[in-house]
């Protein structure tokens, strides 16, 4: 069986716009209930990637940032709650990744099995000449598994 990340990806898409606000981002991706969302430009041309790390990572300060400002440590809490209210307002392109991990429709069930254990990766994006098409997380690939299981190859039928 040589099946390819077409069959199993998702193709009814949720996206954002780099220019969108982080929390209208925050607002799809809580209302799909999803922990990441591609972020694309006209013709869902993939250009980068915003999850819940990439908004956790840039409200949390950093080491230096605690040294410098020891007031923080008295009131972290409502630091960190201010620094949420200030990131929601900003571009999703401030903190987007754009060091892309995706794959074409072609690309092997063991590739992209790689992937997503090797980068811990929980949604993969699938993109053809640049253009976002699919999109595989881990639900669907366990369920395109468990499909697959009771597959007869010789028939093309469910077993």
């Amino acid at each position: 069986m040589n099946t390819h990340a077409a069959a199993f990806m998702v193709r009814d898409l949720t996206a954002i716009s780099e220019d969108d606000a982080v929390l209208e981002a925050v607002r799809v991706m809580y209302s799909q209930r999803i922990s990441g969302i591609p972020v694309v430009r006209d013709n869902w041309y993939l250009v980068g990637y915003l999850s819940e790390t990439d908004i956790l990572r840039a409200a949390v300060p950093t080491y230096l940032e605690v040294l410098a400002q020891s007031t923080f440590l008295e009131d972290s809490e409502g630091s960190f709650l201010d620094r949420l209210k200030v990131l929601a307002h900003r571009k999703v392109s401030d903190f987007m990744s754009v060091n892309l991990i995706a794959v074409e429709p072609t690309t092997s069930l063991m590739t992209v099995a790689d992937l997503m254990l090797r980068k811990r990766i929980k949604r993969l994006p699938v993109s053809e000449n640049g253009k976002l098409v699919g999109i595989i997380d881990r639900g669907a690939f366990c369920e395109f598994v468990m499909e697959a299981e009771t597959f007869d190859e010789r028939t093309g039928n469910k077993r």
